[in-house]
């Protein structure tokens, strides 16, 4: 196991300096949709027709309510994609960070307390687990 460590050592430094050169992110999602326009005498209400479009809308959550932008084909939808396609980077790494850093947190060996370090945890221990009792 400790000839494993300097390899996640070397992973996680590949992935912070990875997550370090990321540009600009955004939360939330781009969808593509083709919409019937209801019109009787209109190609799009053909049971085959896919309908009029492709219609782009930026999807995200603020302050707890679900947002969402139309967009048009575009420098600002290729911006918008850009984006939210730079945070699914961003969340795939993270992702992976803690994998290698959970990793490297497993690898390393525990060191033996010093007797006054043992002292001192064993007291803050018990004196949390009465304080934690009293209230209930």
């Amino acid at each position: 196991m400790p000839d494993l460590l300097p390899s996640l050592l070397t992973q996680r430094e590949a992935i912070l300096r990875e997550i370090a050169q990321l540009s600009d992110m955004r939360r939330g999602t781009i969808t593509e949709v083709f919409r019937s326009c209801g019109k009787p005498g209109c190609c799009c209400s053909e049971p085959k027709h896919p309908g009029h479009g492709p219609y782009y809308a930026y999807t995200t959550k603020v302050e707890g309510k679900t947002k969402t932008l139309q967009l048009r084909l575009g420098p600002r939808l290729a911006k918008l994609e850009r984006e939210v396609e730079t945070y699914r980077r961003f969340r795939l790494l993270t992702q992976q960070l803690l994998e290698v850093n959970e990793g490297i947190c497993n690898a390393r060996t525990e060191q033996p307390a010093a007797d006054s370090e043992t002292t001192v945890l064993k007291k803050t221990l018990r004196n949390s687990s009465k304080r934690s009792s009293r209230g209930k």
